[in-house]
């Protein structure tokens, strides 16, 4: 399965191919996890804080870029990163895509505390 419809799929689920090999999205999922982890300490603690949201969003997204280009540079990867009060309020986000099914891809990942939610999205366009 390509990472074609995250709609259709579970969180990070697919492959892609890099340089004739393929590339499991659950490698680009372990990374966001593994860029998570380095403010999840930060963020499982912490009160929601408007104040503070901002920076950990572009934290989160500036570790996500450079472990990203460590795994492959034959991408342009864009990564977002919503991050949410938990105050009961539904939240839905969608996106559509117009591009090489072979080659580009997608992976997200979630990460919930007592406050607040993550939300992280790549985007991974092969430019070779």
């Amino acid at each position: 399965m390509i990472w074609n419809n995250l709609s259709a799929a579970p969180f990070g689920v697919g492959t892609i191919v890099v340089q004739g090999k393929e590339f499991n999205s659950e490698q680009v999922t372990a990374t966001i996890k593994e860029v998570i982890q380095i403010v999840e300490s930060t963020l499982t603690e912490a009160e929601y804080s408007h104040a503070k949201v901002a920076g950990w969003n572009a934290s989160i997204i500036e570790a996500c870029i450079a472990k990203l280009k460590e795994i492959s540079k034959d991408y342009k990867y864009i990564v977002t990163c919503a991050i949410l009060q938990n105050k009961g309020a539904g939240f839905y986000v969608g996106s559509q895509v117009y591009w090489d099914n072979q080659n580009d891809g997608s992976a997200s990942y979630k990460h919930e505390s007592k406050s607040l939610t993550a939300i992280v999205n790549v985007f991974a366009l092969r430019i070779n």
